[in-house]
């Protein structure tokens, strides 16, 4: 027998046991349980110790020595030999649900049976007619200038030469690409492997009480040009009539899908929606991942008691010069605090200006010179704005290095870990979104989809999707894995 007395190994935790010589043996149990730490940190690792040292000094001194693992006694342990631990290198994108294939399969469901809500209200969005369309940009203040558009090209690769020349040929005179308006007879080349958005110019309206008819038919050519989306945009920058109503400047309209109390319109679910790898349905701001990983202000400022201008962010190295006071002092005088104070005695919100801006408010700085007072305005982007661009633009990298000191993986907090959009996350099958599902176990998944109930039409639609996802979830269960959840990363 091999007698094991006291292993701590790791996360090993006084374990005594006996193994029987000349048998075959498997150590089973969860993640993290201790089977290689049992294995290969302690038998292994005990049994290569005491053979090296049996050696002669001359034999040794090419071997090196191996540590003793922490463990009181191993007795009737022979010299050991070890088939070399190898484990599958994973994406961080991966978790359980992508390497066993079950998320493809839950991406379908959600497509087809599931049930868009409203990512703002939560209510249940249902398809828009174009009368309803009509009027609801007939609601936009009069004298307001807008663009119709219809997109045909959303985040897709390619020079679209063929495309650009059809839409010519069916007499469409412009175009918005990449966010520019211009002639197509005057269309930039586009870059090859780059990703691109182009959308028709239908029609540009003046918004008054007599254009109703004109712009039921450019709704119509827009709706049918965009295969059911169209946009409302703003015919040039100072126009405010649609960015005061709409969220984002811009009105999206569906025939498809659109929330009408909140102005927001969506194209059908389709499975790219839920991929956490594609621009289509990824979180926009941890790219898919979940989380991210930006400077922490205790790291940033580990002792609070002294006042900024000290300075008592690390990375800022040195007293701030008079350009750089005169921004901070603008800072201080528009949010109302003395910038001078210890920085553990400001107010929070002086604190969360100084290090994640002022948003959107516009602030004026006075530069004071022997001439006088020079006076501008201007946004303020914050402290941990200024180290991140620092950061994303220096090429040495013990310079990148160092400003990683100063940083942390945290949860993303838009998607709040989800990695989704909040379109893809405001889809419901049984009442759960697609995260929430992932985030059960897989044995609390596998019941929740055997107990699924469906309206016949979406029972007939996502019978066989159910039935690969079912199975799937059954065979983790049976070999043991019912724990897992199927967000986990897979290289966890």
């Amino acid at each position: 027998m091999i007698s094991i007395h006291g292993a701590r190994e790791h996360n090993l935790r006084d374990v005594t046991l006996e193994l029987p010589r000349n048998k075959l043996i498997c150590l089973t149990g969860v993640s993290g349980s201790g089977k290689s730490s049992l294995a290969f940190d302690t038998l292994y690792a005990e049994g290569q110790r005491r053979y090296i040292e049996s050696l002669s000094a001359y034999a040794r001194q090419f071997l090196g020595t191996l540590a003793k693992p922490d463990v009181d006694q191993i007795t009737g342990l022979s010299p050991a030999l070890a088939i070399q631990q190898k484990s599958t290198g994973w994406n961080p994108r991966s978790t359980v649900g992508t390497v066993t294939g079950i998320y493809d399969f839950l991406r379908v469901l959600y497509a087809r049976a599931g049930r868009q809500h409203c990512p703002n209200c939560g209510r249940l969005i249902s398809a828009q007619t174009s009368e309803s369309i009509v009027a609801r940009i007939m609601t936009l203040p009069l004298g307001t200038r807008v663009l119709l558009l219809a997109p045909v090209v959303r985040g897709q690769k390619g020079e679209h030469v063929e495309l650009l020349e059809d839409l010519r040929r069916r007499g469409f005179v412009r175009a918005r690409i990449d966010g520019q308006v211009c002639h197509l007879d005057q269309a930039p080349k586009l870059g090859r492997h780059n990703r691109h958005d182009i959308e028709v110019v239908i029609d540009r309206l003046v918004m008054a009480p007599d254009i109703r008819a004109r712009l039921s038919e450019a709704v119509e050519t827009a709706l049918q040009v965009g295969e059911g989306t169209m946009i409302v945009a703003p015919a040039e920058a100072r126009e405010k009539g649609v960015g005061s109503l709409f969220r984002g400047g811009e009105l999206v309209l569906s025939s498809r899908y659109a929330c009408t109390d909140c102005g927001i319109g969506f194209d059908a679910p389709s499975p790219q929606l839920f991929s956490f790898n594609s621009p289509t349905g990824m979180c926009l701001t941890c790219d898919g991942i979940g989380a991210v990983h930006d400077f922490d202000p205790d790291l940033l400022i580990p002792d609070p008691s002294l006042p900024f201008y000290a300075p008592c962010v690390v990375p800022l190295r040195h007293r701030p010069g008079r350009w750089r006071r005169h921004i901070y002092e603008g800072v201080a005088r528009h949010v109302g605090f003395d910038i001078n104070l210890p920085w553990n005695t400001l107010p929070a919100k002086a604190r969360e200006a100084l290090l994640y801006g002022t948003g959107d408010a516009h602030i004026t700085f006075e530069w004071r010179h022997s001439g006088g007072v020079w006076k501008h305005g201007d946004k303020f982007e914050g402290v941990i704005a200024e180290l991140k661009s620092k950061h994303r633009q220096a090429k040495a990298s013990f310079v990148r290095r160092y400003y990683e000191k100063f940083m942390r993986h945290r949860r993303c907090e838009t998607c709040g870990g989800a990695r989704l959009n909040p379109q893809a996350r405001a889809v419901r099958v049984g009442g759960k979104a697609l995260p929430e599902a992932c985030a059960m176990s897989v044995q609390q998944a596998l019941s929740f989809f055997n107990s699924l109930e469906l309206t016949p039409t979406e029972t007939i639609i996502a019978a066989e999707v159910l039935k690969e996802v079912r199975a799937r979830l059954e065979f983790l269960v049976n070999v043991g894995l019912d724990y897992l959840t199927l967000d986990r990363t897979a290289p966890t």
